[in-house]
């Protein structure tokens, strides 16, 4: 902290220096001249202390060492982020062709993932198909119900997104007891809905299905921690980048789902800007290659602008949904730090493991 009597001090040595000095120079003597030279000596000592004070003090808020020992951020590939499907477009798990006219929808669609539960609904003009909606959710979940009521929780928000009208919105049903129940429960709510909008046509342009999907499947656990992909897409013959892969790691006893100040203290967050800094990349390249990306997105700390994190086997997962951090092109960037980097760096979860 620094003393405020150093201030006082020098800026009073100030106004004597440039108000009274010059008031008395037109009759000033021997014995004034050497009172203005301590006075002087005195004003650049005190600029000098408060000038090293405040190096200090800056350099205990910014310059925080990182432990890394050699070790090299290497791109971490979360659980199949880029597996490649049958889908129209990647990562839109589901997806079919534009203009298709008839649903399918099977297993080459989505990632291989051990339980996953699909299904699809897509509802026409019956006049001459000239407007389509389409919906598609996949699930897999253990057996436990307060992991049954979060994936519930989130396939009721899919649902919800597929009802136009907002007073018909619907709250989260938390008796279904299995990912398939809960699949085909809201699949029956985006489905009833999706049936009255096409209902309604002026039959005035061939349009290209409007789709939707999510994906909700359980891809790591240890303990009593599971940790859910949730993979979102938007698609209308759109352009830019509609997809939005989040991670969360669900405590299977209670159903909450742990979010960044669940998992890691303040006090870390100097050191976990720059673990972040090292880790960040879509795959492709690293977040700090492009120096006006990093520029444009650097108006605040890159922990403040994340979408949300999660544990994996490899480490700590932060991510950031496309456009957040990045340009169109860029997709979305992940930074998976190892749980060793974490410790060395003095880090500690708040959740055990």
């Amino acid at each position: 902290m620094i003393d405020n009597r150093k201030f006082t001090l020098f800026f009073s040595l100030l106004f004597v220096f440039f108000v009274i000095g010059p008031m008395a120079s037109a009759g000033c003597n021997p014995t004034e001249k050497r009172v203005d030279l301590v006075q002087t000596e005195e004003m650049e000592e005190a600029e000098e202390e408060v000038a090293e004070e405040m190096e200090e003090t800056e350099e205990d808020v910014i310059d925080v060492p990182v432990v890394t020992d050699g070790w090299e951020a290497d791109w971490v590939n979360p659980p199949y982020y880029h597996e490649s499907t049958s889908s129209y477009i990647p990562l839109m798990y589901g997806m079919i062709e534009q203009r298709a006219k008839r649903d399918r929808i099977d297993k080459s669609f989505f990632p291989s993932i051990p339980g996953l539960y699909f299904k699809s609904c897509m509802e026409s003009c019956q006049r001459d198909y000239c407007k389509s909606k389409r919906a598609v959710l996949a699930i897999s979940c253990p057996k436990k119900e307060p992991l049954l009521r979060w994936v519930s929780d989130r396939a009721c928000d899919f649902a919800n997104a597929c009802i136009e009208d907002s007073l018909k919105r619907i709250r989260p049903s938390h008796s279904l007891h299995s990912a398939q129940e809960i699949c085909d429960y809201y699949i029956g709510v985006a489905r009833s809905s999706l049936k009255s909008v096409v209902r309604d046509c002026s039959h005035e342009a061939d349009l290209p299905c409007e789709q939707r999907g999510r994906l909700i499947a359980d891809v790591w656990q240890k303990g009593k921690l599971h940790t859910f992909m949730v993979a979102g897409w938007y698609d209308w013959e759109s352009c830019g980048d509609n997809t939005a892969v989040s991670y969360v790691t669900v405590d299977a006893a209670t159903g909450k789902g742990f979010m960044y100040a669940d998992l890691i203290a303040p006090s870390d967050e100097a050191k976990m800007e720059k673990l972040l800094l090292m880790c960040l990349s879509n795959g492709s390249e690293k977040w700090t290659a492009n120096a006006d990306r990093v520029s444009y997105h650097s108006k605040s700390s890159l922990v403040s602008q994340m979408d949300g994190c999660a544990l994996l086997k490899e480490g700590l997962l932060i991510y950031y949904y496309p456009y957040t951090i990045g340009f169109g092109a860029d997709g979305q960037f992940n930074a998976v730090i190892p749980y060793e980097v974490l410790k060395k760096n003095g880090i500690k979860l708040k959740v055990s493991m």
